[in-house]
Parts: structure tokens; sequence; C-alpha cells
């Protein structure tokens, strides 16, 4: 007996098809590959003192980035805050491009307080640039024998709008300060020069509030008489 061998070429149909897909693999798959390697790299710091903290990061990147506008995405939590008024000054005098997403109240305490999204986009640069993000720290609720409280600063997105994207990274944000265009941008992998910032807040000793109760209302009544006493030796 004889077997049968069947050879398996292609038919003639099939040829153009096969082509195309071998010519469109490898460039989809470069483009991808040239775009999550973007090599860009932050240095975060965090400067001052007390409840008023400024940011200051230093991005780099490579010549492959050199037609992408990129920015950064910070996710704000309760316990801290940008003060839109002076970010407001800060994009009018064009030091910074900040864009903020989401209310802020810079008067309640951090367990009253919710979450905001700030947009900072970068301007063009070549090799490197210098960014000075102010922002403060909120009060945070009294506890027994008093201490600190932590807050931890979250870690930046950085977002990318280039010619060719990633569709399984994108996300969809506003193009600019502007805030009335929705831009598709990718979220990229870049190399983190710091490591987590938590920083500590001092918070107000349960213990302390009968002594401070009475002397908040002792020293309102001693104001309240000597005004009193003022006006009434005032001549009219």
């Amino acid at each position: 007996m004889h077997s049968k061998q069947f050879a398996l070429t292609p038919r003639p149909l099939e040829m153009p098809f096969l082509i195309i897909l071998l010519l469109i693999a490898p460039t989809s798959s470069a483009k991808e590959s040239k775009f999550q390697n973007l090599n860009i790299s932050l240095t975060q710091k965090v400067d001052n003192e007390g409840f008023h903290r400024e940011l200051k990061w230093l991005l780099e990147r490579g010549p492959t980035t050199f037609d992408c506008k990129l920015a950064i995405q910070l996710n704000v939590g309760p316990e801290m805050y940008l003060n839109p008024d002076q970010i407001a000054d800060l994009n009018r005098l064009r030091h910074l491009s900040v864009l903020i997403d989401g209310e802020v109240d810079i008067e309640t305490p951090a367990h009253l307080s919710t979450r905001h999204i700030a947009y900072i986009y970068v301007p063009p640069f070549e090799e490197r640039v210098s960014l000075n993000i102010p922002f403060h720290l909120r009060y945070q609720r009294a506890q027994i024998s008093g201490g600190y409280g932590k807050v931890i600063v979250n870690k930046p997105s950085v977002l990318a709008l280039c010619p060719q994207s990633c569709a399984r990274s994108e996300v969809k944000a506003p193009c600019d300060i502007s805030n009335r265009i929705l831009c598709k941008w990718n979220n990229v992998s870049y190399q983190a020069l710091f490591d987590e910032v938590e920083l500590l807040v001092p918070v107000g000793d349960l213990d302390d509030y009968p002594l401070v109760s009475i002397v908040t209302l002792l020293l309102g009544c001693a104001g309240c008489i000597y005004t009193l006493s003022v006006l009434s030796t005032t001549p009219l």
C-alpha cells in the first residue's frame, strides 16, 4: 500500500493575505516597542517644612520622545491639596501649566475632604526640565495622646501624546488647561529615581481639649472686656 502525502502549500488566493500579514506584524510591533520604550526618567523631592510643601520634579527623556507631548498626572489624596488660586496665579504668570480636576476646599480637614487630580503639562524641552509644584497638607482629626499622622504622596503617572499610540494603555484626559477637549493619552512606563514619600503631620491631642477650651474662652472674654472698655472711654 502506498500512503498519500499532502503538500501544505498555500493556495494562490491566500498568498496576498499572507504577504500583507507578514508586512504589517513587524511594523506594528516595532511601533509599539518604540512607544513603550520612551526612555523617560523622573526624579522627585519634597522641599520645605510644615504644612506648606513643594514637589520638585526633574524630568529627563531620550531622543525618541521629542515628537511627543508629555504631562504628569498626580492623584492628590484627601490629606493634601493644591490651592486653586495659587495654581491659577502660576498659570497666569506662565511659571506652570496645571489643571486641577475636582473640587478643592482649602478650609476642610483631611477627614472631610475628597481626592482630586492634577495634570501638569510639561513644556517643550530638549533633554531635561525642572517643575516645582506647591502643595499643602491638611489638618487631621485629633486623637488621644496626639502624635503624628502620615501622608503618602502618590507616585505620579507620566502621560504621552505621540503620533503613534498603544490602545491598551490609553487614558482620556484634558488636552490642556482649558479643559475643553479630551485627548487619548498613553500612560507610559518611566524610571522612577526616588522612593515612596511619606510625610508626618502633627495631630492634636484630645487630652488637652479641656485646657484649650478654657483658655480660649478666657481669652475671648478678655478681648470682649477690653473692646468694651475702649469703646466706653472713647468720646463721642
